[in-house]
Protein backbone atom coordinates (compact mmCIF):
# COMPACT_ATOMS: atom_id res chain seq x y z
CA UNK A 1 0.00 0.00 0.00
CA UNK A 2 0.83 3.37 -0.83
CA UNK A 3 1.27 6.16 1.89
CA UNK A 4 -1.48 7.65 0.40
CA UNK A 5 -3.17 4.53 0.63
CA UNK A 6 -2.15 4.42 3.94
CA UNK A 7 -3.02 7.99 4.79
CA UNK A 8 -6.73 7.41 3.53
CA UNK A 9 -7.28 4.62 5.42
CA UNK A 10 -6.37 5.89 8.51
CA UNK A 11 -8.25 9.10 7.98
CA UNK A 12 -11.38 7.43 6.60
CA UNK A 13 -10.80 5.67 10.32
CA UNK A 14 -10.54 8.40 12.35
CA UNK A 15 -13.46 9.89 10.31
CA UNK A 16 -15.43 6.67 11.62
CA UNK A 17 -14.68 7.19 14.93
CA UNK A 18 -16.15 10.69 15.08
CA UNK A 19 -19.44 9.50 13.81
CA UNK A 20 -19.07 7.09 15.81
CA UNK A 21 -19.03 9.38 18.97
CA UNK A 22 -22.00 11.10 17.68
CA UNK A 23 -24.17 8.14 17.16
CA UNK A 24 -22.88 7.31 21.05
CA UNK A 25 -24.05 10.80 21.97
CA UNK A 26 -27.25 10.93 20.93
CA UNK A 27 -28.28 7.17 21.48
CA UNK A 28 -26.77 7.82 25.24
CA UNK A 29 -24.67 5.12 25.28
CA UNK A 30 -22.30 6.86 26.94
CA UNK A 31 -20.92 3.46 28.85
CA UNK A 32 -19.40 2.73 24.69
CA UNK A 33 -17.29 6.09 24.24
CA UNK A 34 -14.47 3.66 25.19
CA UNK A 35 -15.13 2.97 21.44
CA UNK A 36 -13.62 6.91 20.59
CA UNK A 37 -11.60 7.22 23.91
CA UNK A 38 -8.38 5.88 25.25
CA UNK A 39 -8.94 4.90 29.33
CA UNK A 40 -6.43 7.67 30.17
CA UNK A 41 -8.08 10.63 28.01
CA UNK A 42 -7.88 14.24 28.36
CA UNK A 43 -10.97 16.17 27.84
CA UNK A 44 -10.57 20.02 27.99
CA UNK A 45 -14.03 21.84 28.02
CA UNK A 46 -12.91 24.41 29.43
CA UNK A 47 -14.04 26.79 26.99
CA UNK A 48 -17.62 26.20 27.36
CA UNK A 49 -19.58 24.13 30.27
CA UNK A 50 -16.73 22.37 31.36
CA UNK A 51 -13.17 21.98 32.73
CA UNK A 52 -10.40 19.62 32.31
CA UNK A 53 -11.76 16.17 32.67
CA UNK A 54 -8.51 13.31 33.27
CA UNK A 55 -9.61 9.74 32.63
CA UNK A 56 -12.42 8.04 30.16
CA UNK A 57 -14.81 7.48 33.60
CA UNK A 58 -15.17 10.86 34.96
CA UNK A 59 -15.56 11.93 31.12
CA UNK A 60 -18.50 9.52 31.22
CA UNK A 61 -19.69 10.75 35.00
CA UNK A 62 -19.43 13.94 33.35
CA UNK A 63 -21.53 13.38 29.85
CA UNK A 64 -23.82 11.21 32.00
CA UNK A 65 -24.92 14.26 34.66
CA UNK A 66 -25.38 16.52 31.47
CA UNK A 67 -27.18 14.87 29.60
CA UNK A 68 -28.22 11.00 30.56
CA UNK A 69 -30.85 9.71 32.83
CA UNK A 70 -32.03 12.51 35.55
CA UNK A 71 -30.70 15.45 33.75
CA UNK A 72 -32.88 17.93 31.70
CA UNK A 73 -31.77 17.28 28.60
CA UNK A 74 -33.93 14.69 26.04
CA UNK A 75 -33.14 13.87 22.69
CA UNK A 76 -29.83 15.17 20.80
CA UNK A 77 -28.76 15.51 17.24
CA UNK A 78 -25.02 15.76 17.14
CA UNK A 79 -23.24 16.33 13.40
CA UNK A 80 -19.60 16.47 12.14
CA UNK A 81 -17.89 17.81 9.29
CA UNK A 82 -15.24 19.58 7.78
CA UNK A 83 -12.33 17.05 8.87
CA UNK A 84 -8.72 18.53 9.01
CA UNK A 85 -6.65 14.93 9.71
CA UNK A 86 -2.53 14.25 9.85
CA UNK A 87 -1.27 11.16 10.60
CA UNK A 88 2.23 10.42 11.94
CA UNK A 89 2.40 6.76 12.32
CA UNK A 90 0.58 5.11 15.11
CA UNK A 91 -0.26 8.89 16.41
CA UNK A 92 -2.77 11.29 14.54
CA UNK A 93 -3.93 15.23 15.04
CA UNK A 94 -7.28 16.39 13.78
CA UNK A 95 -9.64 18.83 13.83
CA UNK A 96 -13.45 18.34 12.85
CA UNK A 97 -16.18 20.97 13.44
CA UNK A 98 -19.32 20.28 15.07
CA UNK A 99 -23.38 20.98 14.98
CA UNK A 100 -25.41 19.59 18.04
CA UNK A 101 -29.35 19.99 19.32
CA UNK A 102 -30.60 19.51 22.61
CA UNK A 103 -34.09 18.83 23.55
CA UNK A 104 -34.78 20.48 26.65
CA UNK A 105 -37.02 18.38 29.13
CA UNK A 106 -37.78 18.73 32.71
CA UNK A 107 -36.93 21.91 34.29
CA UNK A 108 -36.31 22.77 30.70
CA UNK A 109 -38.99 21.60 28.66
CA UNK A 110 -39.51 23.95 26.02
CA UNK A 111 -36.28 24.82 25.74
CA UNK A 112 -33.63 24.29 23.45
CA UNK A 113 -29.59 24.29 23.40
CA UNK A 114 -27.59 24.14 20.20
CA UNK A 115 -24.22 24.65 19.49
CA UNK A 116 -21.64 25.27 16.76
CA UNK A 117 -17.78 24.52 17.27
CA UNK A 118 -14.68 22.37 17.17
CA UNK A 119 -13.22 19.25 18.18
CA UNK A 120 -8.87 19.73 18.30
CA UNK A 121 -7.85 16.56 18.70
CA UNK A 122 -4.92 14.15 19.66
CA UNK A 123 -5.30 10.52 18.57
CA UNK A 124 -3.38 7.11 19.52
CA UNK A 125 -3.55 3.95 17.26
CA UNK A 126 -4.68 1.17 19.74
CA UNK A 127 -4.88 -2.55 18.95
CA UNK A 128 -8.97 -1.70 18.66
CA UNK A 129 -8.80 0.98 15.98
CA UNK A 130 -7.90 5.13 16.46
CA UNK A 131 -9.05 6.15 19.70
CA UNK A 132 -8.89 9.91 20.72
CA UNK A 133 -6.28 10.36 23.87
CA UNK A 134 -6.86 14.05 24.38
CA UNK A 135 -9.79 16.69 22.91
CA UNK A 136 -10.27 20.58 23.15
CA UNK A 137 -13.86 21.13 22.89
CA UNK A 138 -14.08 24.60 22.00
CA UNK A 139 -18.17 26.41 21.24
CA UNK A 140 -17.55 29.02 18.47
CA UNK A 141 -21.85 29.99 18.82
CA UNK A 142 -24.24 29.32 21.14
CA UNK A 143 -28.50 29.11 20.78
CA UNK A 144 -30.63 28.55 23.68
CA UNK A 145 -29.88 28.33 27.07
CA UNK A 146 -27.19 26.00 28.21
CA UNK A 147 -29.03 24.88 31.64
CA UNK A 148 -30.19 21.80 28.99
CA UNK A 149 -26.95 20.19 29.77
CA UNK A 150 -25.83 21.18 33.26
CA UNK A 151 -27.77 19.60 35.85
CA UNK A 152 -27.70 22.38 38.41
CA UNK A 153 -29.60 20.47 41.04
CA UNK A 154 -28.30 18.04 43.56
Amino acid sequence: MTDFAAYLEDKHAIEQVYIRYCDLIDQKAFDRLDEVFTQDCIGDYRSTNGKVQEGLAPLIAHVTRGMGPGSDCGATHHNVCNFRVTVDGDSATSKAHFYAVHEGINHCAGEHYTCWGEYDDQWTRTGNGWRVSRRTYRNFLIDGTTDVVRKVRG
